[in-house]
């Protein structure tokens, strides 16, 4: 009996891994595609994805792997991709064979990714406050709305950034460099091959051509 339920289970799990990511892809290029964005050959999803992007601009290169399916990474993913363009503007542009897992990407300004780059499940990318610092006009939604900070962030290739970490406004990571899990990121410039933890994020080991 057991092995009949076991061989039943591998039958389904076989199903649900080709026929999902078909059908995810197909409506995640299909909703990409009519919003605008420019998606190159070999995209790939399994999972939601969530757009908001009805002005700036959204490109993505060659083989991009997207996944936010609960049972699609172990890690443990809660939300679909979500592309977001913020106060009329922003441009998110994503290089060749990156791989992101449940991750949310908002721009109001540029955030730029390089080749080769894996996002961990559940890492944020802000390249703005989404609200002002200042308390009075907080109070106000319009002023606060026109009073938003915002500033380019840049991923440089090879760049690894670890499950739950978040990536603040105006982060230059230079190549191949590793972002801890759950690191809070608000360095100006990283160097590349440097190792960055904690929460505020601080450069524990700097590129080789440092030591």
């Amino acid at each position: 009996m057991y092995k009949i339920v076991g061989l039943l289970l591998k039958i389904r799990h076989g199903i649900t891994r080709r026929f999902y990511p078909a059908y995810y892809t197909l409506v995640a290029s299909i909703k990409l595609k009519a919003m605008g964005a420019q998606v190159g050959t070999g995209f790939w999803m399994d999972g939601k994805i969530r757009l908001s992007i009805a002005s700036g601009q959204v490109r993505i290169g060659d083989n991009l792997r997207l996944r936010s399916r609960y049972r699609g990474n172990l890690v443990g993913m809660a939300f679909p991709v979500t592309f977001q363009l913020c106060n009329g503007g922003g441009n998110i542009s994503i290089g060749n064979n990156c791989g992101f897992s449940a991750v949310v990407i908002s721009s109001m300004n540029q955030v730029k990714i390089g080749n080769n780059v894996i996002l961990g499940g559940n890492v944020r990318i802000f390249d703005h406050d989404y609200h002002s610092l200042d308390p009075e006009i907080r109070r106000d939604r319009n002023r606060d709305r026109q009073n938003v900070k915002s500033s380019p962030v840049l991923i440089e290739d090879d760049v690894f950034v670890g499950t739950s970490a978040i990536i603040l406004k105006g982060v230059h990571i230079g190549a191949r460099s590793i972002i801890g899990a759950a690191s809070v990121v608000s360095i100006r410039y990283i160097p590349p091959d440097s190792l960055v933890v904690g929460n505020p994020a601080r450069i524990i080991e700097k590129g080789k051509s440092s030591k």
